[in-house]
């Protein structure tokens, strides 16, 4: 027999959160939701499937005090939302929406698997972008399979041009650094993130550099990719690498002094990850102007809304 509650307690929420998800991707991950959880405390709204006592379905929801809504577990910063689901147990995914009461806006959902028609269903969003990565034994690999040749002229040519300004590549992971240099890594490259997209920057907030910088220190394996140009810090990307997939999670650059130095910095990324054999680069939600460009397969993400 199926029983539907709804847990508001942290811990049992924290428990049922690692013991149902299948941690598939970064946002599968209890301690990286956290980091920004922790500075924007939501009560929890967590409704767990039972059959028999035992847990088999979650759907990790707060409340929104601010907005008088229902949300996914630190909804801001979040992509690939879903109800975890025990395999057999699918045909509750409609079950758990019919237990949002009130006001949900729910971003960013990912449909749980191809099979997933409730999902699809539902009014899409926007998309992740993706490149699968197994196929390619480098970035030449790439332009010559996803550009035509007119495109791919085009940015090599503009690839050159950045590279021609006596550019330099640093890469770093986690024991590479300590603290102090990646205090003054991580603030350089808020600081450009900021100068950047002014106010479409997600770190407008002292408490959203705080939790950005948390993941720095998440037992996780990341790389900060940093360009100088002429010795001079000009560009940062950090990343994580998780279950062969390289999150590609926050930039900055200088494009006022430098432009175009951003797909430099996405070119080397991408060198990187193939380099290392990961799977798949996952560059993140939105086409912010770029992404459409170079050809990246997409990934759709839903909106649930209910007044």
């Amino acid at each position: 027999m199926i029983e539907i509650k709804v847990i508001s307690e942290f811990q049992e929420a924290k428990r049922l959160w690692n013991l149902l998800s299948p941690q598939e991707t970064i946002y599968d991950l209890w301690d990286f939701r956290y980091c920004f959880y922790k500075y924007e405390i939501c009560p929890l709204n967590f409704i767990t499937a039972y059959d028999e006592g035992e847990p088999v379905a979650l759907f990790a929801l707060q409340y929104n005090e601010k907005d008088k809504c229902l949300e996914s577990f630190a909804e801001e910063f979040m992509e690939e939302s879903r109800p975890f689901i025990r395999p057999g147990y699918e045909y509750l995914i409609p079950e758990l929406y019919k237990k949002i009461t009130g006001k949900a806006r729910l971003l960013d959902l990912t449909e749980n698997s191809e099979t997933d028609e409730f999902t699809k269903a539902i009014p899409l969003e926007d998309y992740i972008y993706l490149l699968f990565l197994e196929k390619y034994q480098d970035f030449s690999d790439f332009l010559n399979d996803r550009l035509n040749a007119k495109r791919r002229r085009s940015l090599v040519k503009e690839l050159a041009a950045i590279a021609s300004k006596n550019v330099s590549v640093e890469i770093y992971n986690k024991a590479a650094l300590n603290k102090d240099k990646l205090d003054a890594i991580a603030g350089q490259l808020f600081d450009f993130n900021i100068s950047s997209f002014a106010d479409d920057s997600y770190l407008q907030k002292e408490t959203e550099k705080k939790a950005h910088r948390d993941l720095f220190d998440l037992a996780l394996d990341w790389r900060l990719i940093i360009l100088s140009v002429n010795g001079q810090r000009e560009a940062i990307s950090f990343s994580i690498v998780y279950n062969n997939i390289w999150f590609y999670v926050i930039t900055g650059v200088n494009f006022k002094k430098i432009p175009g130095l951003g797909k430099y910095l996405v070119k080397v990324n991408i060198e990187e990850a193939i380099k290392e054999g990961v799977k798949v680069y996952d560059c993140g939600l939105g086409d912010c102007g770029w992404k459409n460009l170079w050809h990246f397969d997409k990934k759709a993400q839903h909106i649930f809304s209910q007044e």
